[in-house]
């Protein structure tokens, strides 16, 4: 079936009679219905919040190990009297770092299954080496058990990279999809905050049966959503795409979403062809990219800008990941004033707070400036408790071995409480989640699931590189050494940040594409031209800038199916 629509400066106009697969005629005139704004929003909340399960499952699994590693060490004999299994120092730095390792494996294959499977089956599939993960914790009778554990774990939080983000950055409109994206820290804060909470009260292994629910509803939540529609096009689905959009914007009639539709059909034609044929404006016949293929497209200025600009924010972002699964020592060798397990807590209720207030402020603030104050605040924490180290905690001593609590006078010993309590904060606040908003959408829909894989899983490995290498830097340089490390590296990325990322809100997915595909464009050049409304219509003046790009303001004829 053909169907011809255009992209004109007012509107983007569906051919009210199309035919069907069996050649009838379709009437899609169906009567405008007049909608309010909740009801258009709601269900893409709803839709984000299955999805938001998926991420709660995330945060426990990360937050596992702060509890599990004192309890293998010794550390909190009262709370596991019957424990049996032991962790060396050693063995406590693998179990804190191995599943980081195994993420990228799953952020690889994400990338690669969610493009066949389609974003919603992805988010099922995931659910699988959870459920049988955090079983094998409650039952562990050795280190090697909570090893493979671990693994699955890991396993399972990079699989979910791709398919979560491209899911929830293609189902949304653009005012909505940066405080829905950023929703998802709020939901990986308050695993954290289940998991430290719980760690207080019981042991370990009753931790991990009680997380073994959320897996097993998930599965059950995400059923009832539907695909994303960018997804349904790619694969000639027209008629689901259309239904699937009409649910993600209210339940109404077609005639609500027609010139959204219709700009979604003519971006989607426009983003799986090749490059040559998106130069020449053509019908792209040309056979699907082989894996080589897509690793080459990597390395176009459309994919490589936006890959190295979220892993640079990626990068940054370590600052604070090395330090969270040996939380619990190191706030023992800081002699903070409060039960250590309960400060764990406090940090993660901190975060989940930092995660909200990032959701309420960041369509007013935007992501660049939030992110330049979450570092700032950052690094600035990150000195501090270097300083306190180096001026109150004895030379030599480790955050891995069991000492007596410091005794300081004039209360200073709430200095690096409160230190490490604006660390968590800042640190949630803007330098952790954004990335991960960004990564919903800076890069090309045609690459979207493979290339947000390949940085997913290159976050994990420096990840795991920084948290298994902690052990190390804190017997070279001593724990005010590695603080001040933390603290120089999060003022380069400030800088770095500060010249070279674009502000992406309320900006939609095409303008952004736009953006990153203009290879005139110097890196310095940080401001993205807003060229289509949320509704699909063209708004830029820059009609030569936009005709160049191929997205032109002629009528055309494709073979949508």
């Amino acid at each position: 079936m053909k169907a011809t629509y255009s992209v004109n400066n007012n509107n983007s106009v569906v051919d009210a009679k199309t035919q069907n697969r069996d050649g009838k005629a379709t009437d899609s005139t169906e009567d405008f219905k007049e909608v309010s704004s909740f009801r258009t929003i709601f269900p893409q909340v709803l839709a984000s919040s299955a999805k938001n399960l998926l991420l709660l499952d995330l945060g426990l699994a990360a937050a596992f190990p702060t509890i599990v590693i004192p309890a293998l060490r010794g550390l909190q004999n009262e709370k596991n009297p019957d424990e049996f299994l032991q962790f060396s120092a050693v063995q406590a730095s693998w179990y804190g770092s191995m599943g980081y390792i195994c993420q990228p494996i799953g952020s690889v294959f994400s990338g690669l299954v969610s493009e066949p499977l389609g974003r919603k089956k992805a988010m099922i599939l995931v659910n699988i080496p959870h459920i049988i993960a955090w079983t094998m914790l409650y039952f562990a009778s050795s280190l090697e058990e909570i090893y493979i554990a671990a693994v699955l774990l890991g396993l399972g939080i990079g699989f979910m990279e791709a398919p979560i983000i491209t899911y929830v950055g293609e189902i949304c409109q653009p005012t909505l999809r940066g405080i829905l994206t950023s929703c998802a820290g709020i939901s990986v804060m308050l695993g954290f905050f289940i998991v430290f909470c719980l760690g207080s009260i019981m042991t370990w292994r009753y931790v991990a049966i009680i997380c073994l629910i959320v897996p097993l509803i998930t599965v059950v939540a995400i059923c009832f959503v539907p695909e994303t529609p960018m997804w349904l096009l790619s694969k000639d689905r027209p008629d689901d795409a259309l239904k699937s959009l009409q649910w993600l914007r209210g339940w109404v009639p077609a005639k609500n979403v027609e010139k959204e539709f219709a700009e979604m059909k003519r971006y989607s034609v426009y983003s799986s062809s090749c490059a040559s044929c998106q130069k020449t404006k053509s019908v792209c016949e040309h056979p699907p990219p082989t894996f080589i293929q897509k690793l080459q497209e990597l390395t176009r200025k459309r994919n490589l800008k936006p890959f190295v600009l979220a892993l640079l924010c990626f990068a940054f972002a370590q600052l604070f990941a090395p330090i969270r699964p040996y939380m619990v020592q190191l706030f023992t060798v800081y002699g903070i004033p409060m039960d250590v397990n309960w400060a764990t807590s406090v940090v993660a209720l901190l975060g989940l707070l930092a995660n909200i207030v990032c959701t309420c402020i960041i369509k007013v603030t935007g992501k660049r400036k939030l992110w330049l104050v979450s570092m700032a605040g950052t690094l600035l924490s990150c000195l501090g408790l270097g300083t306190y180290a180096y001026n109150f905690i004895p030379s030599g001593w480790s955050s891995f071995d069991k000492h007596e609590p410091i005794v300081v006078e004039g209360h200073f010993n709430y200095i690096p409480m409160i230190l490490f309590f604006t660390l968590a904060f800042f640190t949630s606040v803007g330098v952790t989640p954004i990335p991960w908003i960004l990564l919903s959408e800076v890069f090309p829909f045609k690459s979207r699931g493979f290339a947000t894989g390949i940085t997913a899983a290159i976050n994990y490995l420096l990840t795991f590189i920084s948290v298994k290498t902690y052990l190390n830097f804190e017997t070279w340089f001593t724990l005010s050494g590695i603080m001040w490390i933390y603290g120089v590296a999060g003022l380069f990325g400030l800088f770095c940040v500060y010249r070279f990322l674009p502000e992406t809100e309320n900006r939609t997915l095409e303008d952004i594409e736009l953006y990153f595909t203009d290879s005139r464009r110097k890196w310095t050049d940080i401001k993205i031209v807003k060229q289509t409304s949320i509704d699909g219509n063209v708004e830029t003046t820059d009609k030569d800038n936009r005709s160049e790009k191929g997205c032109d303001n002629k009528a055309f004829v494709q073979n949508l199916y």
